[in-house]
């Protein structure tokens, strides 16, 4: 089993949505108490605003980047 996320596979764009759409999810789930769930909410939205801050910073480099080569 891998432990380390591949970079062209996790990129920070998808993983803002995947973790957007878990913080959703975690607010139905049933078998938790509704603390545990609003918790489990919390704790995705802030890795979803994490990885798009990530992206939000990210993406203006690499374009940067392609200018100055240009």
């Amino acid at each position: 089993m891998r432990s380390q996320l591949d970079i062209f596979d996790h990129d920070p764009a998808r993983m803002g949505a995947a973790n957007r759409a878990a913080a959703e999810r975690a607010l139905h789930d049933v078998q938790f108490t509704a603390t545990v769930r609003q918790e489990r909410h919390d704790y995705y939205v802030g890795e979803a605003e994490r990885w798009e801050h990530l992206t939000a910073h990210s993406a203006p480099a690499i374009t940067d980047r392609k200018e100055q080569h240009a």
